[in-house]
């Protein structure tokens, strides 16, 4: 059985429970921010979940773990269950528990895919090794110091929504005008005029490019749910996949969504992320999709650390 642990809001996660719902691929899913309509003991080193239909998965019968963007933020929280007094709470613990389930499934070689948490792969460390293979424009993460002006991107270190529940982008600042009390990271203004995106799963290296120009576009994500977010296949050329997957490599990561500018004289990279979201750049048959169901059967996917 596969035990697929996730939050309900993302969207992979319902895509690839309708895929293993149609490759009869047996399987038991745990929404963790829905814990409260599930039962969970753990005894010894062993543990049960029951869903809010009684069907019961023991750890017992688990072969594959696969955990997509299980760990929870309180705005979430607060938002999903305003009945809980100490929303707080509640996240350290499920998010704790996340990374007990994942210790369990990595010493049995259960876990496939994906790492519960981001902080293995912080963006520090990204980019010292991405300057191995790729141009990288200059970072700093800074709060307390009076930074001398410079028109920069101020974007997030992690991402994270704000209090009430939005979720800040990317955005040219001076940074001499930002509120010290607060971490900021900058980064300089990548040479290029359109976004770009790598999905690497297990190996293979889908590469996509924005239709059209950034213009006065700083994040695109802003532009989510319009007709002006359309990617388009990005013939990067062999060297630069074979740069992705020696980058992987080396991070020791299965799968990645890459963000990078494009259109100056190299590919600027701005970092990956190692549970990106990806359904959008999926066609009608979920090709993506079903080759991330093949990759978690795949025993050459299992993560080590």
């Amino acid at each position: 059985m596969i035990l697929l642990i996730t939050s309900s809001w993302t969207g992979t996660a319902d895509d690839l429970a309708y895929i293993f719902e149609q490759r009869k691929i047996p399987f038991f899913r745990f929404n963790t921010d829905m814990y409260d309509h599930y039962r969970f003991l753990w005894q010894g080193d062993e543990f049960e979940i029951v869903d809010p239909l009684g069907r019961v998965c023991n750890s017992h019968d688990v072969s594959i773990c696969v955990m997509y963007k299980c760990i929870l933020w309180p705005p979430h929280m607060r938002q999903k269950f305003d009945k809980i007094k100490n929303p707080l709470y509640v996240t350290y613990i499920l998010n704790e528990l996340c990374g007990c389930i994942a210790n369990w499934a990595m010493d049995r070689k259960l876990l496939r895919l994906w790492h519960p948490t981001e902080y293995a792969y912080p963006k520090t460390r990204q980019m010292e090794i991405a300057k191995k293979y790729f141009s990288v424009p200059e970072f700093s993460i800074h709060w307390g110091f009076a930074m001398k002006s410079k028109e920069v991107i101020a974007k997030q270190l992690v991402q994270r929504s704000l209090d009430d529940g939005s979720l800040p982008f990317a955005d040219i600042v001076d940074r001499a005008t930002l509120d010290t009390a607060y971490p900021w990271l900058t980064q300089d203004i990548a040479a290029g005029d359109r976004d770009a995106t790598v999905l690497y799963i297990n190996g293979n290296v889908h590469c996509f490019r924005f239709a059209s120009e950034r213009g006065n576009i700083t994040d695109w994500r802003t532009t989510q749910g319009t007709e002006i977010n359309q990617w388009v296949p990005w013939n990067a050329g062999a060297d630069f996949e074979n740069k992705i997957r020696s980058f992987m490599n080396e991070l020791e990561l299965k799968f990645g969504r890459f963000d990078f500018i494009i259109g100056g004289d190299d590919p600027q990279f701005l970092e990956v992320n190692a549970r990106g979201q990806f359904g959008w750049l999926d066609d009608e048959k979920m090709t993506l999709n079903n080759e991330v169901v093949d990759a978690i059967l795949d025993p050459s996917s299992t993560v080590n650390c």
